[in-house]
């Protein structure tokens, strides 16, 4: 019988983005390069690698950590590959409940030598972990250091000063319920200077676990590179950037989580064709190559000068179904196509869209997918080709040119899509034909005001044979656009960008060129960052450029420390901490807001988009604590009633009700006659909330004053900064599957 193929598709962002140092990231922030990996998994037959094999190699790397396991307690998955890189792993990994904590692990061990690629472990005890934390950053980084050179060949590795931070989120919020956790980021160098697109990153619990491994490295023993001895000094390769530096306009499209919305900033991002210089010859550095020729920049080209009619008004239900049987037909002695299911949805700019659940059947198994048409015009949004996992391509079709690979990717839109195509323009950035898929990618920006948008954009990849590979567009609905009448002049961004300008030394491979040569480059980047940017309305960095500094800190006598790990942790907002009074009393607005963003990741977004109930007359969805109330009902903190005061001030009796819900102990709380309150004050306890009080001072959250709860009194900002963090340790070390919200 045949075997049905999982098809997974891997976001190359979960390699933590650390491909920090590619020449490549450096484009603009148009380039859209293939978001996806597809993942392919092998018959067991086809691999000699035992269960016994794994477990060997799991022990042998790490020595007595996983010794509570049985040899039946790991589960072995089957061997998988990817279409750009045929080496196969193997997948080992446990779920297990120790002592009423449950445990969890994951490893991926890669090729012949079962090499560690992936590793990931949920210990049951994290409490050293959590705030305020056993090990410091730099106590970590001795340990991740230490088992870096447990592995071979890692002498040479470099920590990153630019990798991802320890203990953050990307300015993220995170739940302070999760363990603080510090990552580094190591980067192989030759020479003393870092190979680009390759990292080995360790991640390590403010316990001196170490409970993540992610490893893209390649070996080297083949690889030949340039002299750094030759190369040319940084003064003269700043000169020849800073002589053909320009910039242009541009739109970004900024996602807020948080809110659910789509924020638009009219920025200055240099105009440049180029993502480095040659440091031997001084050439220019391209997507395809080098080149003595300063790149040349592409401006905005509308793929149509007029709207285009729509290709299907009005689809039905039934005519896209007979739509999709000829659009997905492949020859019946390749597979057998069925239709599966056709969902209609309504997506976030009000459209209704249909989703077509399909999938083929072949001999030796099948695969399956999806693809999306907007109802009302009947153009296909997205679309991915499987055929060619089992319909073997004739490697002697003649590859087409990136030119006519263009032509028939604009074919293609103006075929499925026309109604969208006049708001495109032609791509900024060349094309690369990907060596593992043989696909061309073309990213064609959306234009408004005669100015490229970043961020949202139609990407079409086509086969080296012409034939169509996917399709995408993003075209979200966006009603204000800053105007460019506001902007600072180009030359005062332009002189920003040359006063800004660095260089940064790295090795890189060239696509298409000698695979095992690294050439030496010297890349650009500002104040340090390699996409940054400047709004244009306000003549600011994006990124801050300037020296990191130290966050002010914030003086108490008994909550600073909890108050100023609140401010680093994007939980606590502070516009001036020099005049920022920590004993004001916090009203029940902002202090819901502080605890729900140091309970979840942050993200109040979502609320008001559909037929969601409106809990309180008072916070409607234009109101801008709309998202964290309706989040906090959703969570059982706030019951539904006709008013929710965000302004006044809020009392201890309160925090308390908040608190005990939070833990989801509520229904104990209401049984208040089984609580003796012990306080001096306990007589002004209101008998709602006397339950609720008893709990919380028991469990160590909210401290009594001099043998007094007063109930009635304000919460200060110093109060909350320790309750809360009180708070956040007694759901992580519970450890139930609930130690965080979404």
């Amino acid at each position: 019988m045949g075997k049905f193929k999982k098809l997974g598709i891997i976001l190359t962002s979960t390699a933590f983005t650390v491909g920090v140092l590619s020449p490549i990231s450096q484009a603009s922030a148009n380039v859209k390069e293939s978001s996806e990996r597809i993942e392919i998994q092998v018959a067991s037959t086809e691999t000699k690698v035992t269960k016994s094999m794994l477990i060997n190699k799991l022990h042998a790397i790490f020595p007595d950590k996983f010794n509570f396991l049985t040899e039946k307690d790991l589960n072995v998955g089957s061997g998988h590959y990817y279409t750009d890189d045929t080496t196969i792993r193997y997948d080992i990994s446990f779920h297990k409940t120790v002592n009423g904590k449950e445990i969890y692990g994951s490893f991926t061990f890669k090729g012949d030598d079962l090499e560690l690629e992936n590793f990931y472990y949920q210990p049951s005890d994290i409490s050293d972990a959590m705030y305020p934390a056993k090990y410091s950053e730099a106590d970590a980084q001795k340990i991740a250091k230490e088992f870096l050179a447990k592995f071979p060949n890692t002498e040479n590795y470099k920590l990153q000063e630019n990798g991802i931070g320890s203990d953050s989120y990307f300015n993220m919020s995170r739940p302070l319920s999760q363990p603080i956790a510090y990552s580094f980021v190591y980067s192989p160098t030759q020479n003393g200077v870092a190979i680009s697109e390759q990292y080995f990153t360790i991640e390590v619990l403010a316990n001196g676990e170490i409970t993540s491994v992610y490893r893209n490295t390649e070996p080297l023993s083949k690889a030949t590179f340039d002299s750094v001895e030759q190369k040319k000094t940084e003064a003269d390769i700043l000169a020849q950037i800073r002589d053909n530096l320009a910039v242009e306009l541009r739109y970004t499209v900024d996602y807020d989580f948080q809110t659910d919305q789509r924020k638009v900033k009219l920025v200055y991002a240099p105009a440049i064709g180029f993502n480095g210089v040659h440091a031997l010859n001084g050439q220019w550095q391209t997507v395809n190559g080098f080149s003595a020729q300063v790149p040349k920049v592409k401006r905005v080209e509308k793929l149509s000068s007029q709207p285009l009619e729509p290709r299907k008004k009005g689809m039905t239900l039934a005519e896209v179904e007979e739509f999709a049987k000829s659009f997905l037909k492949v020859d019946p002695d390749k597979a057998k196509l069925q239709i599966d299911m056709i969902d209609e949805r309504e997506n976030q700019n009000g459209e209704t869209i249909y989703s077509v659940n399909y999938t083929y059947m072949y001999d030796n198994g099948g695969i399956g997918s999806s693809f999306e048409l907007n109802k009302a015009t009947g153009e296909i949004i997205q679309y991915h080709d499987l055929t060619r996992d089992f319909v073997k391509s004739n490697d002697k079709t003649t590859t087409i040119s990136k030119d006519a690979a263009l032509n028939k990717a604009i074919e293609y839109l103006k075929q499925w899509a026309p109604s969208y195509v006049h708001n495109y323009s032609k791509p900024l950035e060349d094309a690369v034909l990907a060596d593992y898929s043989k696909e061309y990618y073309f990213s064609f920006p959306r234009v408004v005001n005669d100015i490229a948008v970043v961020g949202d954009e139609i990407s079409v990849s086509v086969g080296s044979d012409g034939s169509l590979r996917s399709l995408y567009i993003s075209n979200q609905k966006i009603d204000n656009w800053p105007s460019v009448d506001k902007a600072i002049s180009a030359d005062k961004a332009k002189e920003s960008y040359r006063e800004a300008l660095k260089l940064q030394l790295q090795y890189a491979k060239q696509s298409g060129e000698d695979k095992n040569h690294y050439d030496l480059v010297y890349s650009p980047t500002y104040g340090g960052n390699l996409l940054n940017q400047i709004d244009a309305t306000t003549g600011e960095w994006l990124i801050n450029i300037e020296d990191k500094k130290e966050q002010p800190l914030i003086s108490h006598p008994t909550a600073a420390k909890e108050l100023n790990y609140l401010v680093s942790q994007n939980v606590l907002e502070i516009k001036d901490p020099a005049t920022f009074n920590a004993d004001t009393g916090v009203t029940k607005g902002e202090a819901l807001k502080i605890m729900l963003k140091s309970l979840t990741y942050g993200y109040f977004g979502g609320y008001g988009e559909g037929d969601e109930k409106q809990s309180f007359t008072n916070i409607d969805k234009n109101h801008p604590l709309y998202g964290v109330v309706e989040e906090a009902v959703r969570m059982g903190v706030l019951k539904p009633a006709d008013r929710f005061d965000v302004d006044a001030t809020l009392t201890r009796q309160e925090l308390a009700e908040w608190y005990i819900r939070v833990l989801g102990l509520e229904k104990a709380a209401k049984h208040s006659d089984i609580f003796k309150l012990n306080f001096a004050d306990a007589g002004s306890i209101d008998s709602a909330y006397s339950g609720y009080v008893a709990l919380a001072s028991a469990m160590g959250l909210i401290d009594a004053q001099q043998n007094s709860f007063n109930a009635t009194e304000k919460v200060s900002y110093a109060d909350l900064a320790v309750s809360t963090m009180r708070l956040a340790k007694a759901i992580g070390e519970g450890n139930n599957s609930r130690n965080y919200f979404y």
